[in-house]
């Protein structure tokens, strides 16, 4: 575990249940997770959630982001538009790994309706917490920074 990680998550209500085991599982295994809620039609959209992570994330409050829909699809486009925020699509090991490694990325979005289980979800996201920037692709990085400019 990263000592002193603070983590954000949250979730739009298609996910609410796997965010739910999910955090549980990360809290039993000692990390520091802040649950920013559900969003969903009575709430607000996924967006929403996207925002409050995006901004925990932005301020410096928190490390890592994690965010949960149906698909991780919508919350990945809404969570990038923020500046600072590297977030990644993921929804297996490798690519959470990577996108770690390669990216450095600070938020990882992934989908209730596609993972297999809460367990495997939390294995992921561990995965990609414990795995850190390597550096190797600094051009890739550059060209990223790109991507991050307010036009």
């Amino acid at each position: 575990m990263r000592l002193g990680y603070k983590i954000i998550m949250g979730a739009d209500i298609a996910a609410h249940d796997m965010k739910e085991e999910v955090i549980g599982i990360l809290r039993e295994k000692g990390y520091d997770v802040e649950d920013t809620g559900t969003s969903g039609p009575e709430h607000g959209d996924f967006s929403d959630a996207a925002e409050i992570v995006a901004r925990g994330i932005q301020e410096g409050k928190y490390q890592r982001g994690i965010l949960m829909c149906g698909s991780g699809i919508g919350m990945a486009m809404a969570a990038n538009k923020f500046v600072g925020v590297r977030a990644a699509l993921t929804w297996d090991l490798e690519r959470a790994v990577l996108a770690a490694a390669d990216n450095n990325t600070n938020v990882l979005c992934t989908g209730g309706w596609l993972m297999p289980s809460a367990a495997y979800t939390a294995k992921m996201i561990e995965a990609w917490l414990l795995v850190q920037y390597t550096g190797r692709d600094a051009e890739g990085m550059e060209r990223a920074a790109v991507i991050e400019k307010e036009y």
